[in-house]
C-alpha cells in the first residue's frame, strides 16, 4: 500500500491505493476535488462521482496517478478507482495553516483551469461585479 509521500516515485497513469484523511472538499466547474494527507504529506484526489466527508479516513482503491510540471503529483479516482471509508484514523501531522495555504493554493489553481476551459466565468474584480459601489 502506497503512501502519500510515495504517489509521486509513481509514473503518471500507475494505479495504486493508499489510505488517507479527508481534510478539504471543494467542487469547481463541476470537477470535484479533495485535498487529503497521511504521515508523509498532502495531496489532491479527484474525486469523481465518489462519496467522501470531510473529517474521515478512506482507503483510496485504483487511484490514477496524475503528474505536473514542477514535480506536482495528484491522484484520480474519477475512472473506476473508489473511496472506500475505513475505521481507523488516519494521522495527518501538518498543521491547521499548512492545510489552509495547501488548500486556497490548489482550489485556486483549479478555479484557474475551470476558467480556461470555459467550465467558470472570466474572473471579474469584486468592485467591478457589485457595480463599482461605495
Amino acid at each position: 500500500m502506497a503512501t502519500v509521500k510515495g504517489l509521486k516515485s509513481l509514473a503518471p497513469g500507475e494505479e495504486a491505493t493508499f489510505r488517507a484523511h479527508v481534510l478539504r472538499l471543494w467542487e469547481i466547474g463541476g470537477v470535484r476535488m479533495a485535498l487529503v494527507g497521511d504521515e508523509s504529506g498532502l495531496t489532491r484526489v479527484a474525486l469523481g462521482e465518489a462519496a467522501a466527508e470531510e473529517g474521515r479516513s478512506y482507503e483510496f482503491q485504483r487511484a490514477a496517478v496524475r503528474q505536473y510540471k514542477g514535480g506536482w503529483t495528484s491522484v484520480s479516482i474519477a475512472d473506476g478507482g473508489e473511496a472506500l471509508a475505513i475505521a481507523e484514523d488516519v494521522a495527518v501531522p501538518q498543521d491547521e495553516a499548512y492545510i489552509e495555504r495547501t488548500f486556497k493554493i490548489l482550489s485556486g489553481i483549479q478555479r484557474k483551469k475551470g476558467r480556461r476551459d470555459g467550465r467558470l466565468p472570466p474572473w471579474e474584480h469584486p468592485a467591478k461585479r457589485d457595480g463599482g459601489a461605495e
